[in-house]
């Protein structure tokens, strides 16, 4: 390294994250000035070339990787009971309707349940709540509603777990189950206290009208890549967050947090690296992607344009979803191969960080691509073990705003992440632990996970 202890290096890195620190000016620029960023959509392409630029100007060596994505959007949502006006949310995907029909209460939408009334939720409208029902083994909610159209129903309400008319943007689809990427029949969201009316007045036959205007169409986007190319040729480490959000909201915690530190972090190792007079080992790879809320489809299109029928793999992925539901603890990887090995790096930063492997294969956010692929990938341990934010319940919905960036603990990830790659990205490749996992591998292993839900603590 130069000759430069690693101490030195360290109290650079703590410094620089702090007082240098770009995390509120990013924040302004995309949660403030830009907004809401669906995938295709004006403010997205602003935010993708703001990103661009800002790495461009810090002399990171960037550029688009563009692609044309399936997208959606919904025009017009309505559902009226007896003259009243409800709360009403189209899930993901949601083909349009216009019906009305009788209401049927099934609970928790499991399978035990939809037997029960099966002789009853043909032509209806199902009700169910988005929460499983205690005491019983979990169901993915893909498989409730599967089953809930094959019985026949022409629409399902889903009630919102969160009080206060909260709602949701969400999804039906199931990364590990790729049949289930479409809705099999209209999905709606309501509130929770609005699903608690319909229960209660679903035994007395009256209709309830749902109508929903939906669009399908085709949308160009771009994931945004900073390199810092390595001594050695293909060999790379990725760092990944995506850039995009749902509907209505500028997505504090979801995603901007995310995205920020993987920007931030770019910039930060950049000079890092021109401070020091220093080569990396392994090239570093940073990624702001797009379309996370609509699929994944950043992620699997970067996989697939980069890593389809090669056996060359990046060393590992870090992926930043969500970074403001909590503190960071350490790192949850996909595969159980690197634990000692990043637990040794972790170690070294004196920090009490932890390792953990995941027992499921977590479809939930852009690790998922890399992983199905056989990539090593991880996500920040931040909430799904303990010590989540009261905030971080502000998700896919309208006041996930700008002051839900918890800026203090996004500067120390920061910190944190720089400190790691750096140290990673001077390893020799020799020295990791080798990677022999198929997408055949990958494939068995979902197809035997796709039936239980994921497992997040």
């Amino acid at each position: 390294m130069n000759g430069t202890p690693l101490k030195v290096i360290d109290k650079w890195i703590i410094g620089e994250s702090w007082i240098s620190s770009k995390v509120e000016n990013l924040l302004e620029k995309l949660c403030i000035e830009i907004g809401s960023r669906w995938a295709s959509s004006k403010n997205e392409r602003k935010a993708a070339n703001a990103i661009f630029s800002f790495w461009e100007d810090n002399g990171l060596s960037v550029s688009h990787e563009n692609f044309v994505i399936d997208s959606w959007e919904f025009e017009e949502s309505q559902l009226n009971l007896d003259g009243r006006s409800l709360d009403i949310k189209p899930y993901h995907r949601c083909p349009s309707v216009d019906l009305k029909a009788k209401l049927i209460d099934i609970g928790h939408g499991t399978k035990r349940e939809v037997n029960e009334n099966l002789d009853q939720i043909k032509g209806k409208i199902v009700l169910m709540f988005r929460k499983h029902e205690p005491f019983t083994q979990n169901e993915p909610l893909s498989e409730k509603i599967n089953n809930i159209a094959k019985a026949g129903a022409v629409v399902t309400i889903i009630g919102e777990p969160k009080q206060g008319r909260r709602m949701e943007y969400s999804s039906v689809w199931d990364t590990r189950n790729p049949k289930s990427i479409s809705p099999p029949l209209p999905v709606v969201n309501t509130s929770y206290e609005h699903l608690l009316l319909l229960k209660k007045i679903s035994s007395k036959n009256i209709e309830a009208h749902v109508k929903v205007k939906t669009r399908f169409f085709k949308g160009k986007t771009s994931n945004v890549i900073a390199e810092i190319p390595g001594e050695y040729k293909d060999e790379q480490i990725i760092m990944c967050g995506h850039h995009d959000t749902v509907f209505d909201t500028p997505g504090g915690n979801d995603n901007t947090s995310g995205a920020i530190g993987v920007i931030e972090t770019a910039r930060l190792v950049n000079n890092i690296f021109k401070e020091f007079n220093i080569t990396p080992k392994i090239g570093l790879k940073f990624i702001t992607l797009t379309a996370e809320e609509q699929r994944l489809q950043g992620s699997f299109f970067h996989v697939k344009n980069n890593f389809s029928n090669s056996e060359i793999k990046p060393r590992l992925v870090i992926n930043c979803d969500e970074l403001s539901t909590g503190s960071m603890k350490g790192i949850v990887l996909g595969f159980p191969h690197l634990r000692n090995f990043m637990q040794y790096i972790l170690n070294d930063l004196n920090e009490d960080f932890k390792v953990h492997v995941m027992s499921q294969l977590d479809g939930n956010s852009d690790h998922f691509p890399f992983l199905e692929a056989g990539i090593d990938a991880c996500h920040p341990w931040r909430w799904r073990f303990h010590g989540r934010y009261d905030s971080c319940e502000y998700h896919h919905e309208t006041p996930d705003t700008f002051d839900k960036l918890n800026i203090k603990d996004l500067k120390y990830y920061v910190s944190s992440f720089a400190r790691i790659l750096f140290r990673l990205s001077m390893t020799n490749p020799d020295d990791w632990p080798n990677n022999k996992l198929t997408r055949k591998d990958l494939r068995e292993r979902l197809d035997a996970e796709k039936k239980h839900e994921i497992r997040t603590s």
